[in-house]
């Protein structure tokens, strides 16, 4: 299974590309609606700045969720930009 989805990608690795988008949409549908899957149960003991309980503790829920936002913006992006370069820009 693994090996066909590997073939696939090396394909048409232009579907990578959407994977990205969606991944980034997916996080910021999750800033818009504040969801608690991604800013609820926030340990409070921790400022590691590498989660997104550090971001909650540090900035506020608020600031956090911006801030997610904004990343997931540049993540669509890249995606958009991987989407263009593989479907058409680079033929084979």
């Amino acid at each position: 299974m693994i090996d066909k989805i590997k073939d696939f990608l090396s394909l048409n690795p232009h579907y990578i590309g959407l994977f990205i988008v969606l991944v980034g949409a997916a996080g910021l549908i999750a800033a818009i609606t504040d969801a608690n899957w991604l800013f609820g149960d926030v340990n409070t003991t921790t400022y590691n700045l590498k989660k997104i309980d550090g971001w909650v503790n540090m900035f506020g829920r608020k600031t956090a969720r911006i801030i997610s936002g904004v990343f997931s913006v540049v993540v669509i992006l890249a995606g958009i930009f991987w989407f263009w370069a593989y479907a058409f820009y680079y033929k084979r």
